[in-house]
């Protein structure tokens, strides 16, 4: 019986070794089946054909044929083993790890299809168009670089890297924690994932810094100074706390002079719950002349025109200041939110009613209006502050507290 018909070479036990005619290089070739297939394997000299014929029956014998390894095979165990050592693992925890692994891939989704699946529950669920732009654009910046990426496969160091590459504030930092928390909570919920690697980032400790507010001198120099168009937002900002964002939206339906009050609908809210905020005197006044109807409180080219209004009550941005300084001139920063803390500062110093302020500023707690709100503003400061109205100038004075916040 030749070599071929037994049943050794038949399952690949054994291997068969002939001389070469004709070829340049190799004399020897030893034939043998891998893989349910006839091999042949070359060699320069019969020695070294016989000792890897002996290598390879005596491993096609100890670990059987049927689930014979390829040559790949055996040279990624012999690549890998001493890795696989290194690290406490056997190459069948390995394999059981990696097999697990590509599972969860399997079974997951992309972050490009988790970012568009919470948006969409999100909106379903009701949030305010607010809301859902804010989501939509802080996860686009993490969909552009994970997009592709399985949810599942996704790492808190990863998530806590390319939070803290951003280079924003720590505020921000975890503004943007917050948002991916909720998106991976909604992919966990509908078992893309088993956990939640944005929660197991830290949050980013905020410095609390003093909130910026203008005196009366420089609210009425604001008022003053402010182009008619610009006018109308200006002395809601100061004198009803509106958001920057709600007040952009703020349309004149929703400035009742009638009944005295300023709707902010939850549609335009950040809390999405309508608030009403009562008007003063003096809000009325400076609104009645220029007041409408219907349509945009907001002007088109608001935002010059209120930079504009910043110029003239003796503010402007850090590139202005910095060019005014480089000319001799003297120019202050225009303070974060400065309309809205300005209010919020002066009406508690005036009212003294913490709840009834943070029912006008759409906070659910007096927690924000004592962590940011007393500041040394003086009764009779505070009393100036509502008093200013149209053509009151010399009502207004000039104040040693000017750097109040």
């Amino acid at each position: 019986m030749s070599n071929s018909t037994q049943p050794g070479v038949r399952l690949g036990h054994r291997v068969t070794i002939k001389p070469m005619k004709g070829h340049p290089v190799y004399k020897w070739r030893a034939s043998y089946v891998e893989g349910g297939k006839y091999r042949k394997k070359g060699f320069k000299t019969k020695d070294k054909a016989e000792e890897w014929a002996e290598e390879r029956e005596e491993e096609a014998l100890t670990h059987g044929v049927d689930s014979a390894l390829t040559a790949a095979e055996r040279a990624t165990v012999v690549e890998t083993r001493a890795e696989l050592e290194r690290v406490g693992l056997s190459l069948r925890e390995a394999v059981a790890m990696a097999v697990a692994i590509r599972h969860k891939e399997s079974r997951s989704c992309t972050v490009a299809e988790m970012v568009e699946n919470v948006i969409e529950s999100k909106r379903r669920a009701g949030r305010s168009a607010v809301y859902l732009s804010d989501m939509r654009i802080k996860l686009g910046r993490f969909k552009d670089v994970f997009g592709k990426r399985p949810v599942a496969t996704v790492t808190p160091r990863e998530v806590e890297d390319w939070l803290h590459s951003l280079g924003v504030a720590p505020g921000s930092v975890n503004s943007y924690r917050r948002i991916l928390v909720v998106a991976f909570n909604d992919a966990k919920r509908h078992g893309f994932t088993d956990t939640n690697p944005a929660e197991k980032v830290d949050q980013s400790k905020e410095v609390e810094g003093e909130v910026g507010t203008v005196t009366p001198n420089e609210a009425n120099a604001l008022l003053t100074g402010a182009d008619e168009a610009i006018l109308p937002a200006l002395a809601i900002g100061l004198f009803t706390g509106l958001r920057a964002a709600e007040l952009e939206r703020l349309d004149w339906e929703e400035v009742r002079l009638d009944i005295g009050h300023v709707q902010v609908k939850a549609s335009k809210a950040k809390s999405a719950k309508n608030r009403l905020v009562p008007m003063s005197d003096n809000l009325k006044a400076w609104l009645q002349p220029n007041a409408k109807g219907s349509g945009p409180v907001w002007p088109k080219g608001g935002r010059k025109l209120m930079e504009e209004a910043h110029l003239a009550a003796g503010f402007g941005s850090p590139s202005a200041v910095a060019k005014a300084k480089e000319e001799g001139k003297t120019l202050k920063e225009w303070p974060r939110n400065a309309l809205r803390h300005s209010y919020a500062t002066y009406h508690l110093a005036h009212h003294q009613n913490a709840a009834e302020l943070a029912l006008h500023m759409g906070h659910t707690s007096t927690a924000l209006i004592f962590a940011h709100y007393r500041l040394p503003v003086t009764q009779k400061h505070a009393a100036i502050y509502w008093g200013i109205q149209p053509q009151s100038t010399e009502n207004v004075i000039e104040m040693d507290e000017a750097k109040v916040g």
